[in-house]
């Protein structure tokens, strides 16, 4: 055979491989492009919410109440969606149309957290699921199984210990990020109502919060509930 065929026969084999070669890596880099685009859009807005919860809550005098925080986080996710939107806004996706591809934002506070995100709307009489006064009260703004966001309830970081059959220990431990923690029910018997750090070196005095060398003046949960027990 000769050296031209070989050569010909070459370029059947390879040329095809190389083009598509060429277009799967084409479209990987292009991808990897757009993912990089998009986690930067959304780093940015989620930088912002942050930014715009930090604000409220250092010029709200009363950041500390509930109503009060839950109006400073509805706030930031306002703040997230506009950022968003904002971003998104050259690709022609408008707010409305990027909340259906936000499942939740989660805010992980102290002892726990809120999450906003969508829910169905629920009434349970049935003069307010029609829309009409029911009792002389006002009817409901929504019907049942509107589609609604929002934020829900506060979560606590906590957990339930249950010995089983019920006859044991049941009690309530609530964590906070710190290891700070609460414990409430019955352990050994006995009715516990208590708190403190679960670490044994850190303890508070008068609001503040102090590391401790002296193991001595250490409370520590652990071994005084669970390590004698």
């Amino acid at each position: 055979m000769r050296l031209q065929s070989l050569a010909v026969i070459f370029a059947i084999i390879i040329l095809p491989i190389s083009i598509i070669l060429g277009i799967y890596i084409q479209g990987q880099v292009e991808t990897i492009q757009m993912q990089i685009s998009y986690d930067t859009k959304l780093n940015n807005a989620t930088y912002d919410a942050l930014k715009a919860f930090q604000l409220n809550t250092i010029n709200n005098d009363y950041s500390e109440l509930s109503n009060s925080k839950m109006r400073d986080i509805e706030a930031s996710v306002n703040s997230f969606f506009n950022s968003i939107a904002s971003n998104f806004n050259m690709d022609g996706y408008s707010r409305s149309i990027l909340k259906e591809y936000v499942p939740a934002l989660v805010y992980t506070m102290y002892d726990g957290y809120y999450i906003y995100s969508s829910y169905t709307n629920k009434l349970l009489d049935e003069d307010y699921t029609n829309g009409n006064p029911a009792n002389g009260i006002e009817a409901s703004t929504y019907k049942d199984g509107d589609p609604l966001d929002g934020l829900k309830s506060y979560v606590y970081y906590s957990c339930r210990y249950k010995d089983f059959p019920s006859v044991g220990d049941d009690f309530i431990i609530t964590y906070a990020l710190d290891n700070y923690i609460t414990i409430r029910g019955i352990i050994n018997g006995n009715a516990v109502n208590d708190k403190g750090y679960l670490i044994g070196n850190v303890y508070e005095s008068y609001g503040n919060i102090y590391y401790n060398r002296n193991q001595d003046r250490e409370r520590n949960f652990e071994r005084k509930y669970f390590r004698d027990g």
